[in-house]
């Protein structure tokens, strides 16, 4: 009873987090806190245990047998806490939706319309995870995911929301610092040179793909690049100065529009993969899955034509 007593409901927590990414850089962004910090809550927690809950190799961790047995039982009882806590404050599990989103995709599109979704059923409360993970609907917790890929997830049911469709961007600031008065349509995919390029871990070809198809693979060789993280990153790099980031025009479009970023090039590069909505087809029957369907839906849509539109203008 003395360790059990001395078992840190937040270290469990984080340790669950780590296990679902993966990954304690990904953990600690999720809880707020360092992967510093992440690394030695957990190395206390296994000290406290006397067994290891992670193999650590590189930039990722992955469970040994006796912790995927911890985690499994760690998340049971995490979903019990929260269980109860709803029930004890008057909250049903029907009126509750758990979704996993792509950071990017929360961040640069999901959120400024999550409040529309909101306004409209304030009877549903959202739990909202960002993961760069997959998960398996008959073990997790969450009814719906937002997958990007070609569609093709096996036993569940997906719906497109929007095809990728890549353009550089940069600082409004920037580009006048660099090019003067010249006007973007006047620029030229070879002008790229005279910039630093902002490259994504999680994206690492984008740059290589857009160059090519727009006839200039060969800039990436001569010019400088900073490399981040996450597409997310690179692209708040852009917004603060610090190069061109490729980027998808969805997540980018209200920037543009409002010329706080620059998308000189016509050349948009569409791709085959996109954002799709992910869930078991017996999760449609409830109505909470049912109408963020809807809405996330009608969204895309709208977010297409205005994208289509722009491009026929």
């Amino acid at each position: 009873m003395r360790l059990l007593s001395q078992v840190n409901l937040n270290s469990l927590k984080i340790v669950e987090s780590a296990a679902r990414h993966g990954n304690f850089t990904r953990a600690g962004e999720e809880q707020f806190i360092t992967a510093s910090a992440v690394s030695q809550r957990v190395k206390s927690l296994e000290d406290q245990l006397r067994f290891k809950i992670f193999q650590r190799g590189g930039n990722a961790v992955s469970l040994t047998p006796e912790g995927e047995t911890y985690v499994s039982r760690v998340r049971e009882a995490l979903e019990r806490i929260v269980a109860a806590s709803m029930e004890a404050t008057g909250q049903s599990q029907e009126h509750v939706l758990k979704i996993s989103v792509l950071p990017t995709f929360a961040a640069r599109w999901l959120f400024p319309r999550l409040p529309l979704f909101q306004r409209q059923y304030p009877d549903i409360v959202m739990r909202v995870s960002t993961s760069y993970a997959t998960h398996e609907f008959t073990t997790s917790e969450f009814d719906l995911e937002i997958r990007y890929g070609d569609g093709h997830f096996h036993g569940l049911q997906s719906d497109l929301l929007f095809r990728e469709d890549l353009t550089p961007v940069c600082s409004r600031k920037l580009f006048r610092e660099i090019l003067g008065d010249k006007p973007p349509s006047k620029v030229r995919p070879e002008d790229l040179r005279h910039f630093t390029l902002l490259h994504s871990d999680t994206c690492t070809q984008n740059w290589q793909s857009w160059l090519d198809f727009a006839g200039a693979g060969f800039v990436l060789r001569e010019t400088k690049s900073i490399y981040f993280d996450s597409c997310m990153m690179s692209y708040e790099a852009a917004s603060a100065g610090l190069g061109f980031a490729v980027a998808n025009r969805a997540y980018m479009a209200s920037d543009i529009r409002a010329e706080r970023l620059v998308a000189p090039f016509k050349v948009h590069q569409p791709n085959t993969a996109g954002w799709y909505f992910v869930c078991p087809d017996k999760a449609l029957h409830a109505r909470k899955v049912s109408l963020f369907k809807q809405w996330i839906a009608a969204e895309a849509a709208l977010t297409q034509n205005q994208l289509d539109s722009e491009t026929a203008g």
